[in-house]
């Protein structure tokens, strides 16, 4: 197959249906097999705006926000988002088109060192370093954004989607997420039922864990009011008596009060 076919595969086996950005020359050959694999390009007006759209996606569904630009300018109007999704510990993947290999150091289209911008705020970053590697480097991207919640970078020079490859498509990776071992569980009920001004701090450990049922009855159960952690106001709903508010910047006077006592 070509590479493009190798990454439209991979990004197939990981479920992706949707994605984020702005059209490029430089994604444009696997652009046009994304809808025969049923995946569709989401247009946005800016490239911020895609990325923070994976964002939400990624938070609403509890699968990949996936994210892709223009090589140079087109992707790195994205740090900003990644950024936030980074703190707020969702598993987004930014594919990153990048300058040619044969013109890499002689100034090629909208060229940009493009690894050093996301590395700050991603989880893991993924250089494809020949065609052959595509699928690998790909499923790699896609199990690191899950296996440590935040966001990958899958950074692929422009001339690497087209040839000819034998590839094997990998099979997702996906770790299970245990509740805690007897004696911790035990230990902490034993903290709880000592407590005389228990406060629930939902944050992303509550949405990673599926568990917010679970925290609105332990909340219930203890009587105790609940605030968000920062950027995670989707952990509790805000219809629930026992909530009262985020914390952080900007956050809930109510909260911060409460935490603070």
């Amino acid at each position: 197959m070509t590479p493009s076919e190798a990454f439209v595969e991979t990004l197939a086996a990981n479920g992706v249906t949707d994605m984020f950005g702005i059209m490029g020359s430089a994604f444009m050959d696997p652009m046009d097999i994304f809808a025969p694999a049923g995946i569709r390009l989401i247009p946005v007006v800016h490239e911020q705006g895609a990325g923070h759209m994976a964002d939400g996606y990624a938070r609403v569904s509890g699968r990949h926000g996936v994210v892709i630009g223009q090589n140079g300018p087109g992707i790195s109007n994205c740090v900003t988002a990644i950024a936030a999704a980074y703190w707020a510990h969702t598993p987004v993947v930014i594919i990153t088109p990048e300058t040619g290999t044969m013109s890499m150091g002689l100034g090629g289209f909208q060229e940009a060192n493009q690894l050093p911008m996301f590395e700050e705020f991603t989880k893991y970053q993924g250089h494809v370093t020949h065609p052959a590697r595509m699928a690998e480097y790909t499923g790699r991207c896609f199990d690191r954004a899950m296996s440590e919640m935040g966001p990958t970078q899958l950074n692929i020079p422009r001339d690497y989607f087209y040839g000819e490859i034998k590839a094997e498509i990998p099979k997702p990776n996906r770790l299970d997420r245990g509740a805690g071992g007897e004696q911790s569980l035990n230990d902490a009920a034993e903290l709880l039922a000592q407590a005389k001004f228990p406060v629930i701090i939902s944050g992303g450990g509550v949405v990673m864990g599926e568990a917010i049922e679970e925290c609105k009855a332990l909340a219930e159960r203890l009587g105790a009011p609940v605030v968000n952690s920062y950027l995670h106001n989707d952990s509790f709903p805000a219809s629930h008596p026992l909530w009262c508010g985020p914390l952080g910047y900007q956050g809930s006077k109510a909260a911060m009060k409460l935490i603070a006592q």
